[in-house]
């Protein structure tokens, strides 16, 4: 990894980092903010989930806080320091999906309230839209997709040229044997005239 890439990864991680630790540490000062979303989300993540694990889901607003922190900090690290990089981003993709559903004012809320929420709002897309990218980085490589692509070319490529080459080798042993059968008559047809000259 260049010095650059690291840099860039570094500067780009270390927002989710710090907002991570006072998440965890800090819960109570987020809770206000995520309140309202986890008073839609939990009920309903309780009906999708089967019966069993349904209870097992937390309800407390703190709790959830910890959780998105502590994703936040460990795709933060796993990200920056290139361990688990693509795995890192996604976890920064979610949790900026959850920063930016915080983020966004309620339908009925005042034209101050939204304006004051905007900034915040921006910057949640902004990083959402960078995590995005980021998950999708291949430092400079080709994806998996197009190498699977280009290695099934190149299996499919030489598939056709030993079958190629077996069906010259395979012609080349027909005429071989087509020469060694006309050889073989020709003695034959000699000997025969011979057997019929001597009776």
């Amino acid at each position: 990894m260049s010095l650059l890439r690291f840099f860039a990864r570094s500067l780009f991680a270390s927002a989710f980092v710090v907002d991570g630790v006072k998440k965890v540490s800090k819960p109570s000062e987020y809770t206000d903010e995520a309140e309202a979303f986890t008073e839609k989300v939990v009920p309903m993540l309780q009906k999708v989930v089967p019966a069993p694990y349904s209870s097992s889901i937390p309800e407390s607003t703190e709790t959830w806080v910890r959780v998105s922190g502590a994703a936040q900090v460990a795709g933060g690290v796993m990200f920056a320091t290139g361990l688990g990089r693509r795995l890192g981003a996604l976890l920064l993709t979610k949790t900026s999906i959850l920063n930016l559903a915080i983020a966004l004012p309620a339908k009925d809320a005042s034209k101050d309230e939204k304006a004051q929420a905007r900034p915040a709002v921006m910057t949640s897309l902004a990083l959402l839209g960078a995590s995005m990218l980021a998950a999708r980085d291949t430092q400079g490589k080709p994806s998996l997709g197009w190498r699977a692509g280009n290695t099934a070319k190149a299996a499919e490529k030489k598939i056709s040229s030993v079958s190629d080459d077996l069906s010259k080798s395979a012609k080349k042993a027909m005429k071989k044997a087509d020469k060694k059968s006309d050889k073989l008559s020709k003695k034959a047809a000699k000997r025969a005239k011979k057997l019929n000259k001597k009776r």
